[in-house]
């Protein structure tokens, strides 16, 4: 396989993501003004267990969807989106996964720190390998 398993991912993600936020998706939370709606990956964490027939992993990432103040049914829509299409997966880039539905969870909020306020639609995915 060409990609680590969290890049394959984190490539799968990035695809459902972009075209609910209109192809603005970033690696990091932009510092510039940017036009909403638009997604950013805050962090990946993948840990291992190993077992007498080989390694199984487990990936947990961390996306936030953004929206402007007066567009929250959006952002939560896009939030709900993005884990139904995540839910689905069996295979990415020859991987096997399975979401954690359980352990992954949507939070929308209002963020305050800027004005006008914005929406945040905080998306915690976890997938076992």
């Amino acid at each position: 396989m060409e990609k680590t398993v969290e890049q394959a991912i984190h490539d799968k993600l990035w695809q459902i993501v972009s075209p609910l936020v209109n192809e603005h998706v970033y690696e990091s939370r932009p510092m510039a003004e940017v036009i909403y709606p638009f997604a950013d990956f805050e962090d990946f964490l993948s840990n291992f267990v190993g077992t007498k027939n080989g390694t199984l992993a487990r990936i947990a990432v961390d996306l936030n969807l953004w929206e402007s103040e007066d567009k929250r049914k959006h952002v939560s829509d896009a939030g709900e989106a993005l884990f139904r299409q995540a839910m689905q997966l069996t295979d990415v880039f020859g991987y096997q996964i399975s979401m954690r539905v359980s352990d992954s969870t949507i939070r929308v909020m209002q963020d305050r720190t800027v004005t006008p306020p914005i929406w945040r639609c905080m998306v915690h995915l976890e997938f076992d390998v």
